[in-house]
């Protein structure tokens, strides 16, 4: 695999879950069920009652992890779809850094299990689409296109900007109408200083339509090497002013940050679906991560196009 497809943007913000997950990993891979006894699956006892299961789930962590300084909380068991399981959170501290870990306990609270469940007789694509929202989103490409694309960006990631010309200048070129496009914000705004001043801006331009806010996309990704924090709001008024947006009015909604809740939006869609790195492609449920090559995309494209139905 070559360096350009793992080319990615990540962000302290996502680095230490990744060592939070490692450590918890130590003790979720020996989680098993004490003791013996006969049949009952996943369990045959009296039901347990939710402050006992917390307990106990805590008093296990806190045994088989060593690791100083980390915390843990059960914040969450409630019914879960499999028969004779509940499901819960487990919320793992350490300092100002919080990992959450999904897991599943029997009934009587004593078997457990970490992880999501799995419906075999569901399609995960769809499932992955469903989190996504479409409408009153910026968006290229017809409503009806048989792929659809939606990249999770930061303004400030080279990266992202790498791809950005891969996609303007191959893949947008040669699928035209045959695709369609959905942009959504994800500024790491752990090592990108700007990258959300300059979502919030591309969300400010966007309240003005959504060929306004093509228009400021093209310009911050063109002129990202000029672009610092101090200057984002003067590089991107000359942008709005270029393109024809309101100025005045696009000015009012970056100074105070209008648009702000939209970004929030999209990084918490983000969050959902598992996204910790820049740039994330979704075609058509199918997960692209890094600075793909053109050659990547036209894979997944042409395999879309191809489907039945």
């Amino acid at each position: 695999m070559s360096a350009q497809l793992t080319a990615v943007c990540q962000g302290t913000r996502e680095r230490p879950m990744n060592l939070m997950q490692r450590w918890t990993a130590l003790a979720l891979l020996v989680v098993a069920a004490c003791g013996g006894g006969a049949g009952g699956g996943a369990g045959s006892g009296p039901a347990a009652d939710d402050a006992t299961v917390s307990q106990r789930v805590v008093d296990y962590f806190q045994k088989t992890v060593t690791t100083p300084g980390l915390s843990f909380k059960v914040t969450k068991v409630e019914d879960s779809e499999i028969p004779g399981w509940r499901k819960g959170n487990l919320e793992v501290s350490l300092g100002q850094q919080t990992q959450n870990v999904a897991f599943y306990v029997s009934r009587d609270g004593r078997y457990l299990f970490r992880g999501d469940a799995v419906d075999l007789t569901v399609d995960p694509l769809k499932q992955v689409r469903d989190k996504i929202k479409l409408d009153g989103e910026p968006s290229r490409g017809p409503v009806d296109a048989k792929v659809t694309i939606v990249e999770y960006s930061d303004f400030q990631c080279p990266f992202c900007s790498r791809v950005y010309t891969t996609f303007e200048t191959q893949v947008i070129k040669e699928y035209g109408d045959k695709v369609r496009f959905i942009f959504k914000n994800y500024p790491l705004t752990s090592i990108h200083p700007w990258a959300e001043d300059a979502a919030v801006a591309s969300e400010c331009a966007f309240q003005q339509g959504n060929d306004q806010f093509w228009t400021m996309y093209n310009g911050l990704f063109s002129k990202q090497s000029e672009i610092n924090k101090e200057n984002l709001p003067v590089k991107a008024a000359e942008i709005a002013e270029a393109g024809g947006l309101d100025v005045a009015k696009f000015k009012e909604c970056l100074e105070g940050k209008k648009s702000l809740d939209a970004v929030k939006a999209d990084e918490s869609e983000a969050t959902a679906l598992g996204v910790n790195s820049t740039p994330t492609f979704f075609v058509n449920g199918r997960r692209l991560s890094g600075a793909q090559t053109y050659e990547s995309f036209k894979q997944l494209i042409d395999q879309e196009l191809g489907a039945k139905g």
